[in-house]
């Protein structure tokens, strides 16, 4: 479970409000290079993109970068988990580097720069926020000033990230019922015509060169090697010196194209996608950054999908799009099939007497009905992170709730199909009068639906409408689930019921406001998980990469 903790701002420090000018006129001193090659080694020394923030590297960074306060944030901490420096606050830093920094700028490695960059921090996490918080705020005014963060929040998924990829690239895009639709691509031969390498060997180059931006000490600060790799990384693998160079060429970016991209981009401030794009840069020929470990980790996870989707000709990405939509609900439903072992009845694709789909799933427990809806939607970076409310609420009623012209989606595709079976069509022969209670899960690829407030609002959107009068069977609050947090369940599908893993979620939970694998569930909290079929997933990936890379010897790989 992630642990969150607190940041320090510039407004309680300083006593006034923070300006962006201010924070400009400071960092635009410094040489850009530089400054964002401290900033990067900052970001992989604290490992804010790792599960647990490390607040003890952020006291000893704080008496570096703000000697003068470093006393009064100290006990600061004596109640809460506060932290000064972030992932968040970092990258937002990096963005405005490029912006307004020169490559002939001053050293930042003086205990000046130093005292001036730690004031810089401050105002960053201020200044990330698109819009002061107030207690009046509804829950979408709520969402909107938590999902600029969602993607940079610490989290333990990136193993499964990386099985999950693998599963759906090689096993789940081939099924047979997928490779017989007409409009299905092959994504295996896609990815290598336009990386010119395999999927599983891009993936095994990007989580081998994630291991040298890991434990840092304070003291590699000072070292100008420290994090670095450079394109003979890989001389002691089987790999030829030609593959690996094509990787590094395809992987990364000039920094100075990097900060040009930034700094030409008109997104928001707090729109760090380009960072995620572009975690790996070239400093000069041969020798590479890390800006980002966790994006780096991410390009062998869910970012391998995006990487073959940034290479797509325009006319090609809706295509691969919709098709991977159909590959996320073949994944989705294979977790379940492969992880049900209780008593109970999983069915993928059910349909109504009239041939019609009703469902992505359901699992009939006794006179429980647990219907499902998967979703591979994901929110536009403009509408995720500029805080315009009404921008947001379109989006998500487009990609969620409502759908579109073209038909219901979502929240209003199990409403309506939920609807049909009460009112008597049977559902793969179970009559609604052997249902007492239903339990509508939406399960969604983007886990920007894990946010707090999410479930709330969804909840909010799902319970109009419903005839509770007019209809016997009870029907729950609906439960929304990112994919992570499916895969978190596998492990207890074998014994426990669905229903009363959702029942004891919800006995803790009533206010929906976090995701199941954040939240207490009584019925989970001391029982033995089964083996996890994705944790498997990722112990066979490392035992192949070890075989692929290595031969089977033990990885000796160094500059």
């Amino acid at each position: 479970m992630a642990q969150f903790a607190v940041l320090v701002t510039y407004r309680e420090i300083f006593g006034k409000d923070p300006k962006i000018e201010e924070l400009h006129a400071i960092l635009s001193k410094y040489g850009r290079c530089e400054l964002l090659f401290l900033l990067a080694k900052l970001n992989c020394l604290l490992g804010t993109w790792q599960n647990t923030p490390n607040f003890e590297e952020d006291r000893k960074l704080t008496r570096v970068f703000l000697p003068n306060d470093a006393y009064r944030i100290e006990r600061m901490r004596a109640d809460l988990h506060r932290i000064v420096f972030s992932r968040m606050t970092l990258l937002y830093l990096m963005k405005q580097v490029c912006r307004v920094c020169t490559d002939d700028g001053g050293n930042p490695h003086t205990f000046q720069a130093y005292a001036e960059i730690g004031v810089a921090c401050l105002l960053a996490n201020d200044l990330l926020l698109p819009f002061l918080p107030s207690p009046n705020d509804g829950d979408l005014e709520r969402l909107a000033n938590l999902l600029p963060f969602s993607d940079y929040v610490p989290h333990d998924h990136y193993a499964f990230e990386i099985a999950r990829s693998q599963k759906m690239f090689e096993q789940v895009s081939q099924f047979p019922a997928l490779k017989s639709r007409s409009d299905f691509l092959d994504v295996l031969a896609l990815f290598n015509q336009a990386m010119g390498i395999s999927h599983s060997r891009f993936t095994e180059l990007v989580f081998g060169c994630s291991t040298k931006f890991l434990n840092l000490k304070v003291q590699d600060l000072f070292q100008p090697d420290a994090m670095v790799v450079r394109v003979s990384f890989f001389q002691k693998s089987n790999l030829p010196a030609e593959t690996v160079s094509g990787f590094f060429s395809k992987m990364a970016i000039p920094l100075t194209t990097f900060a040009e991209n930034v700094k030409s981009s008109d997104r928001p401030a707090n729109d760090l996608t380009l960072f995620q794009a572009s975690p790996l840069v070239q400093i000069v020929e041969g020798v590479y950054t890390c800006l980002d470990p966790g994006f780096l980790v991410e390009k062998a996870g869910r970012g391998l999908y995006w990487t073959l989707f940034s290479e797509m000709p325009g006319q090609q990405k809706g295509r691969l799009a919709t098709f991977w939509g159909a590959i996320f609900e073949a994944y989705a439903n294979l977790i379940l099939q492969e992880s049900y072992k209780a008593r109970g009845t999983f069915i993928a694709e059910p349909r109504f007497p009239n041939g019609d789909q009703a469902f992505d799933a359901c699992i009939i427990e006794g006179a429980n009905l647990i219907v499902f809806e998967h979703k591979s939607s994901t929110l536009r970076a403009d509408c995720k992170y500029g805080g315009d409310i009404e921008k947001l609420r379109a989006e998500l009623d487009l990609k969620f709730i409502q759908g579109d012209d073209e038909g219901a989606k979502g929240l209003a595709q199990l409403k309506k199909s939920i609807l049909r079976f009460v009112n008597g069509e049977d559902l793969e022969g179970i009559s609604s009068k052997q249902i007492r209670r239903i339990y509508p899960v939406l399960v969604c690829l983007d886990s920007s639906v894990t946010v707090p407030y999410m479930a709330k609002y969804f909840n909010g959107q799902f319970r109009p409408g419903i005839p509770r009068r007019d209809i016997s069977q009870s029907i729950t609050p609906i439960f929304v689930l990112g994919i992570s947090d499916l895969e978190n369940l596998a492990g207890y599908l074998n014994s426990f019921l669905f229903c009363d893993i959702c029942d004891s979620f919800y006995e803790k939970n009533r206010s929906m406001l976090g995701s199941i694998s954040s939240s207490e569930v009584p019925l989970l909290k001391n029982a033995q998980a089964a083996e996890n079929v994705i944790a498997k997933g990722f112990s066979e990936f490392g035992k192949r990469m070890e075989e692929d890379l290595f031969g089977g010897t033990e990885a000796a790989s160094a500059d």
